[in-house]
This record gives structure tokens, sequence and C-alpha cells, in this order.
């Protein structure tokens, strides 16, 4: 009983002696620890952290940590949790992630090419690009990468996670991956170069079709070229066009605003941008005209369509210049500004939201089709209604204001047996079975003309 007694005061002259050195330790350091505990002495309002209360605190870690810290770990570290604590867009760009952002608006860059975000600490894949090699292996929208090379997401930042994708053409990369109503699976990529190609476009009968996979400065010449070329291939006889945007994952605003100039009037409002600052607010318009001189026009949509796609079907939409048609976009409608820094990298910040000409927000509510059709496989539902969007993400901006509305449209036996008669016979791809918006499209564009048609003979 005498040793239990004199363990137990031997163990209680112990802790007595810890809290003493500690507190020796910490007082010790006027300008660090001292400062932190002093802030709540005669408080009676909650603690406020301040700049001053920052430094202390990252003087503190470099002197208390068990490892040497450099300043420029500590405030990189500061720096990426500060600012991706705010939204799924806001994050801070070290001078090598940086540069790689500026060669992806230029179309070329390395990887498995998808646009990716982060969710609860997971990359989500916003949307793969075409002809790279996510999409090719089947990546969709709304995918769920949760670890790397057997590496797990959890704790990296969206750019650390990227970083692991990007590597040299030809070497290889697993990826596991969780979908909406599967268990994980896993994935091995090969890297490629790539190099994206915004625009391509065939024809489809007296239609022209036009895929936008991305918005890049090179979009706006290449659509230009684009329709030059149908008008030349087809004369007269051009019907309209199908401008297909599902799985565009956005990018440079300019080239959204410059595409949407191709289609509309001097004047129209194309977006409008507001923030907490009048500066911020700016609305702009059309300076062109109609370069196709009022062409029935559809534009496809799905729930990859995210940012600067938006901005082109939202326009459209309310100027009612083209019927907008698949399912709900990704809603992806706030504003951010690249400011390059003295070490070579750069703070991307959400500074505003867009609107369409109309007033709707983009953000969280994304662009509803005037038609509704499901895409289907093998002329069966594919169903979109579990894809993840913009509004599912941590933080997103606007999310708590979204009532989310479920709407189905399944084609029915006869819609089906329509659209598969409907396929030309001399052109039998696997791909257009397997494509039903599209060929939806094309019905629409055509019974358009035909309005259009029988209007001007009644005029």
């Amino acid at each position: 009983m005498r040793i239990r007694i004199r363990t137990l005061i031997l163990f209680c002259f112990l802790i007595i002696v810890a809290f003493a050195t500690a507190t020796v330790y910490l007082n010790a350091r006027p300008g660090t620890a001292e400062t932190i505990l002093h802030a709540d002495k005669g408080s009676t309002s909650p603690t406020i952290l301040t700049p001053k209360m920052l430094e202390a605190i990252m003087d503190t870690i470099k002197e208390g940590y068990v490892e040497e810290l450099k300043d420029d770990k500590l405030l990189t570290g500061a720096l990426q949790g500060m600012l991706s604590n705010l939204d799924p867009h806001s994050s801070y760009l070290n001078p090598k992630e940086y540069k790689e952002l500026l060669m992806e608006t230029k179309g070329t860059f390395g990887g498995l090419g998808m646009e990716v975000t982060m969710e609860n600490g997971l990359v989500k894949v916003v949307s793969p690009i075409d002809d790279t090699p996510a999409q090719k292996a089947g990546i969709q929208p709304g995918d769920l990468i949760v670890a790397i090379d057997k590496k797990p997401i959890m704790g990296m930042t969206l750019f650390e996670a990227v970083e692991m994708l990007h590597g040299k053409p030809g070497t290889k990369v697993r990826i596991y991956i969780k979908r909406t109503g599967m268990d994980v699976f896993d994935k091995t990529l090969t890297r490629a170069l790539i190099q994206v190609k915004s625009v391509k476009w065939r024809t489809e009968g007296n239609v022209g079709y036009i895929r936008i996979a991305t918005f890049s400065e090179k979009t706006v010449p290449l659509l230009k070229e684009a329709l030059a070329d149908l008008t030349k291939k087809l004369g007269s006889k051009l019907e309209g066009l199908v401008l297909d945007v599902r799985n565009d994952p956005g990018g440079i605003f300019d080239a959204a605003v410059g595409t949407a100039n191709l289609f509309l009037s001097k004047g129209q409002e194309i977006v409008s941008t507001k923030g907490r600052f009048p500066n911020i607010n700016s609305r702009v318009k059309a300076s062109g005209s109609d370069i196709t001189h009022s062409l029935p026009i559809v534009v496809l949509i799905n729930g990859g369509t995210a940012s600067c796609p938006e901005i082109l079907a939202g326009a459209l939409q309310d100027h009612h210049r083209a019927v907008i048609v698949g399912t709900k976009s990704f809603g992806k409608g706030s504003v951010q500004v690249i400011l390059p820094l003295t070490n070579e990298g750069a703070l991307r910040l959400t500074i505003a939201r867009y609107y369409t000409p109309s007033g709707r927000s983009i953000q969280a509510s994304g662009i509803e089709p005037d038609i509704v059709v499901e895409q289907a496989a093998n002329l069966g539902k594919i169903d979109e209604t579990d894809r993840i969007c913009e509004k599912d993400c941590q933080g997103a901006l606007d999310a708590e204001k979204m009532k989310e509305k479920k709407e189905e449209l399944t084609p029915s036996k006869t819609e089906k047996n329509e659209a598969f008669d409907a396929f030309d016979p001399e052109k039998k791809k696997p791909e257009k079975i397997e494509d039903y918006q599209l060929r939806s499209a094309l019905d629409i564009v055509r019974a358009l003309a035909i309005t259009k048609k029988h209007t001007r003979r009644h005029k």
C-alpha cells in the first residue's frame, strides 16, 4: 500500500514539474506563445485571430516542431489552407503549378487529359477531354479518384494529386476510382502529350455538327474555320448547327465570350459578373453580328458541361438564339482571377459570380435544358441524376440555396425505335447508335429548319 502511495506522489510530482517546465519554456518566448496565451486573458468576447497572432503561431511552430522547418514550407502551407478553405476553386499555385496552368490554357500539356477539382478530400473528375487517355479509358464526369499508384489521395492538395497524375508521355499510372453505385475499381492509364484540338466539325446530312471540347486561345479561330468549311461544303443546303459542349470542362473566359459573339447581334448581352465591389461588376455585350445569319442552332449540354460552355449556353438560351438540349449542366458559375506573385507563383481567387443575360445565376444552379434528353447507351437510358455537380462540392458558393430538382425523361419504346430507324444507313458507326442525345439534337435542328422555311413562305 505504501509503495502505491509513493508511486502516486511521484507521478503527481512529475506532472507538476512538466507543467512548470512548459510554462517557463513558453513564457521565455514573449513574442510567440505568450502572445497567444494572453489573448484570452480578461476577454469577454470570442478570441479573434489577428495577423500578429498568425505570425506568432508560425514562430512557435518553427521553434517547437519536432523537425526543422523553413519559412517557405510554412508559408506555402498557410496559403494553401487559407485559400482552399474558401471554395473549391480558390488556390495557391507554386511556381511549377503556375507554369503548368499557363501551358494548359494554350491547349498543350502533359498528362491524362481530364479537368478535375477537389471534393471532400478526393479528386473529382469534372470532365475528361476528347481524344485523351482519360476519355479513351472510359473515365466519366463525377468519378472520384481515391488513390494514385496505391497512394491515398486523402490529405493531399489538389495540385499534389495532379502532379502525381502528370508525367512523361509513355509512362503508366494506376488510379483507383469510386463511381456512384459501384465498388472502388482501378484503371492503368498511359500518359500522353495532351494536344487538345478544341474544335472539331463534320456534316450530318445537311446539318453542321461542331464539337467544342474546351475553350482555349484557339477556339474562336477554329470556330470561324469550321463555319466557313461547313458553308463551303453545304452552301444553301445548310439547315442548321449542333454545338456540342457536353463534357466541356471550360477554359478561358474570353474564348467563351468570343464564341457567343459569333452567334449574337451587336449590343446583346452575353454575360454579367457581380462581386462584392462595384469595380468587379461588369456586363459583356456582343460587338459584332451573327455570322450564321440566324441559322437554327441546338446546343447540347450535360452534367460535364462546366463554366465557359455554361456562359455560352445561357447567353444563347436567354436571347432565344438556340435551343438547349440534353441534361442539366454542372453549375460552375464563379469567376476566378489569376494574381501573379513575386516568387513566380500565383493566387487563384474567386472574386465574383456569373449571371446570364436575364439575370440567372449559373453558380450551383447550372443551365436547365429547354428539352431534356437523357443519354442512352445502346438505346438504354443512362441515369445522370446521381452525377456530382458544382453544388455538391464542399464549400461551393450558393450550394445551400439550391433545392435539388429531379426530372426523369425515359425514352419510350416508340421513341427508341424512331431514333434507331433515323440513322443514316451509309454511315453506320457504333458511336452514333449510342449517342441518343446527338440524334435527338439533329432531329430538332431539322424540325427548326422546316419551321423556318414554312414561316418564310407565309410571310
